[in-house]
């Protein structure tokens, strides 16, 4: 229950109904894998931008996963830190919760930073559908195009999760009870900028633009000599993954922005498992079907040692 006094705090009083035990049983599990997400995410991070960052340095796919990591690892951070600790340990909720009755910078501040990088992901997505389709469509110039338009892919990606989140800065956020805890939501400025309805249409934009992405490249990869079979083989379950993981996770946004008599404090947690699938099989997927990778981030020089990235090297480290 949420109580708003004369003076515009907004205080709640903690459901005590919940047993601790259980609650902070779910939040070790969910710390666990969170962590271990971290873990693969920081692994190919340095990976990538920094232990073998001349060879990645010009490839564009990795490059655009990189910033996609980084967001990632934002997003994950402001979970392990607050949201989940808020939320599934009760222990915290009376001493914690009166610290945000009143208007509170970090909170708002947390609260749009996650927000911002839950947009920008779906973004990067986009961007990497888009980089896997045209290193088939144009071999022969698909280095050539990226790096005329990588540093425009990226400033989009940093720019365009603002048309999301704009209406938080000036909203009122508080938070209100969730489970034995409590969580941050917000007030609307503008009342028809549902946060909600903006997170499902980017994401409702990545699906369509991956599902489409997925059929052209598999079409031109047909088309390829048969030393591609393999890499037609690794786009098709890379994309069929990451579909799955973006339709899991606008289902939640959809029931979260549109179905309101359903219990909204049921789907708003949904939508963190959402997102955790979605952050956690995308780095396995790299790793598992990228063995240029694979053998960098474990250290086993085989093959690869001394070998310079050709663009057929690149199509199939990537895909």
């Amino acid at each position: 229950m949420s109580n708003i006094t004369l003076d515009g705090r907004i205080e709640i009083e903690c459901n005590l109904s919940y047993d601790n035990s259980s609650e902070n049983i779910k939040f070790a599990v969910q710390f666990v894998y969170l962590l271990f997400a971290i873990l693969i995410h920081l692994l190919i991070l340095r990976t990538v931008l920094w232990k073998d960052w001349k060879v990645y340095r010009s490839n564009s796919f990795f490059m655009i996963y990189a910033l996609d990591s980084i967001g990632i690892l934002i997003t994950i951070s402001i979970d392990i830190l607050f949201g989940r600790p808020f939320m599934f340990i009760p222990q915290l909720c009376p001493i914690l919760s009166p610290l945000f009755f009143d208007p509170s910078i970090f909170m708002k501040t947390v609260f749009i930073i996650g927000n911002y990088t839950r947009a920008a992901k779906s973004i990067t997505q986009i961007m990497m559908s888009i980089n896997r389709m045209t290193c088939v469509i144009f071999p022969m110039n698909y280095i050539t195009i990226w790096k005329k338009y990588l540093k425009i892919a990226i400033i989009i990606t940093l720019l365009s999760p603002f048309l999301i989140i704009w209406n938080l800065f000036p909203s009122r956020v508080y938070i209100l009870p969730s489970r034995g805890g409590f969580s941050i939501m917000y007030e609307r400025y503008v009342k028809w900028a549902s946060l909600s309805l903006f997170h499902l249409i980017y994401l409702a934009l990545a699906i369509i633009i991956t599902i489409i992405s997925t059929i052209i490249t598999l079409t031109y990869l047909l088309m390829l000599p048969m030393r591609l079979k393999s890499a037609e083989k690794s786009l098709c379950f890379v994309n069929i993954t990451i579909s799955i993981s973006f339709i899991i996770n606008a289902s939640f946004q959809s029931l979260f922005a549109f179905f309101t008599l359903l219990d909204a404090g049921t789907l708003f947690i949904l939508q963190f498992f959402g997102y955790d699938f979605l952050n956690l099989t995308s780095p396995i997927v790299l790793i598992l079907i990228s063995p240029q990778l694979r053998e960098h981030i474990f250290n086993r020089k085989k093959m690869f040692r001394n070998v310079p990235l050709k663009v057929s090297d690149t199509q199939n480290g990537v895909n």
